[in-house]
């Protein structure tokens, strides 16, 4: 943990125009600047903020009630700034103070009081819909095998790679992030890979300006529950590249909208571009990377990096070609981050591939089971591809789709599953508040050859059926729950952990 006694909200507010001298307020023992009322702890600082969805000043008697210190909120009228209003608490009164603009000032706000913790590090921040997960713990495995200490921020948690922690979101708000960068400054972390999604960036979560790094993996149709539509999910993801004249951009050269933003992009800041199979005259002018002469094998894959630093060898335990993308992402970072092309073999031979994507399970005499997050239409059509390639046998998929979000993928993704698998079994992926039944029918409408497709809705009854029915030389795709741990049906969610229950069956297996 950081130490407190190094953060001042006094000197913070005062160079934001607010001064608390009147008031009395000691800040010598104020803990954590928080913006979520259940997280405040005793003598923590709650900031209110007016959100996209609800307004946080109707939780401050909650968080003074649970210790706060301080309550800072935003007010509405810039003459109500640094006003200051004095609560009840259950240790004596505790000042409210009302701040202009909080929601959009609260990333500087937080910096400023943690000390700019982003300052002694190299802050890496990786977009996209698919390959955020996997690029970061990568980047973060490839660096400290090097002994540059790195941390992670994402889906899978946050923290070093043998220490994360749960967090609610994959990208946190800006007081949970910048107290995660003072822990990991006093940690002697160097460099912090950080999954930045589209809803983050959206809501002004996260200052791009704070990232020395910005990567982009790939965009393809998610989340147009809450963006509408494509342009829209684009121009969220687009926020993170800044012109700035410092910030380094890789983007992949093999998406539409990568390309695009290739060229689009001004010239301001330093480009690398990276691609499979691509022609060197299309980066002139440009650092590039490019992965050619690909080659599965039933460890994983091997190919030939040509870049504009050199030309290598790599043989990678990962499998799939878009592993290949998102390795290609990894080392254009690794190669600004100081790696040099002749460390690449060797470190890239180490990876271990990340828990829920594409993982593999076997046991001999018994079908391979891949593991794996992906619950887009291309997430899926990627994942597909990649065990095509890998398969001896017959190709079985097992997936579903939430509930309460995009219905329009159903039919798609049915569509692709159709397209690349032998066997289809439909089953639950978080249906929520919808019917179970009626998603499995949504997905079914894209499917036009019925008789390869089962239900069984019941997800563990599905996985451990489709497993004991599938052949030796037979794969199967688990595609949608990954590194979860549950299910989320109604209202209630259910411990469920896809990986364990695999695990577990090949264990039985061997025993009988």
């Amino acid at each position: 943990m950081p130490n407190q006694s190094h953060f001042s909200i006094n000197q913070t507010l005062l160079g934001l125009g607010i001064d608390l001298a009147a008031t009395g307020f000691v800040d010598n023992h104020c803990r954590n600047l928080v913006n979520d009322s259940r997280q405040v702890n005793a003598n923590d600082i709650f900031a209110a903020v007016i959100g996209t969805q609800k307004d946080a000043k109707q939780f401050i008697d909650t968080a003074v009630q649970n210790g706060a210190a301080l309550v800072i909120y935003q007010c509405q009228q810039p003459q109500q700034h640094g006003q200051v209003t004095m609560l009840e608490g259950a240790s004596g009164q505790v000042p409210s103070v009302a701040f202009y603009q909080l929601a959009t000032q609260l990333h500087q706000l937080a910096a400023n009081y943690y000390n700019n913790p982003a300052d002694t590090m190299a802050l890496v921040g990786v977009t996209g819909t698919n390959g955020k997960t996997s690029c970061c713990q990568l980047l973060a495995q490839l660096l400290s095998t090097k002994s540059n200490k790195s941390a992670i921020i994402g889906t899978l948690g946050a923290g070093t790679l043998d220490n994360l922690v749960d967090i609610n979101n994959t990208t946190p708000g800006p007081t949970l992030l910048q107290q995660l960068l003072a822990q990991f400054t006093a940690q002697q972390v160097s460099t912090v890979a950080m999954e930045v999604s589209s809803h983050a960036l959206h809501q002004h979560r996260l200052n791009s300006e704070m990232l020395d790094i910005a990567v982009f993996t790939n965009l393809s149709r998610d989340h147009l529950d809450y963006h509408g539509d494509m342009q829209s999910y684009a121009d969220a993801k687009k926020a993170m590249f800044v012109a700035n004249g410092r910030q380094k951009w890789v983007i992949n050269a093999d998406d539409a909208i990568g390309k695009q933003w290739l060229h689009s992009l001004p010239d301001t800041n330093p480009k690398m571009a990276f691609a499979i199979d691509a022609d060197e005259s299309e980066f002139a002018g440009w650092n590039y990377l490019i992965a050619c002469d690909l080659d599965c094998h039933n460890n994983g894959i091997r190919f030939t990096l040509k870049s504009s630093f050199g030309q290598c060898q790599l043989d990678s335990p990962l499998l799939g070609q878009f592993n290949v993308a998102n390795l290609l992402a990894v080392i254009a970072v690794a190669l600004l981050q100081g790696i040099t092309l002749a460390d690449l073999p060797d470190l890239v031979a180490k990876l271990q591939p990340v828990a829920g994507r594409m993982e593999v399970f076997s046991a001999a005499n018994e079908p391979t089971a891949v593991v794996d997050y992906a619950h887009t239409p291309d997430g899926l059509e990627q994942a597909l591809r990649s065990a095509t390639a890998h398969c001896q046998g017959k190709l079985w998929a097992v997936f579903g789709c939430g509930g309460d979000r995009d219905k329009g993928k159903r039919p798609l993704m049915g569509a692709i599953a159709e397209q690349y698998a032998d066997h289809i079994v439909l089953t639950n992926d978080n249906p929520r508040t919808e019917q179970p039944e009626t998603i499995a029918a949504d997905i079914a409408k894209g499917i036009k050859a019925q008789d390869k497709t089962t239900t069984i809705l019941d997800r563990q009854q599905a996985v451990l059926s489709t497993l004991a029915n599938a052949s030796s030389d037979d794969m199967v795709l688990l595609a949608g729950k990954g590194h979860e741990d549950y299910l989320i049906i109604g209202e209630q969610t259910i411990a469920y952990h896809e990986r364990e229950v695999v695990r577990q069956f090949y264990l039985q297996r061997e025993g009988q």
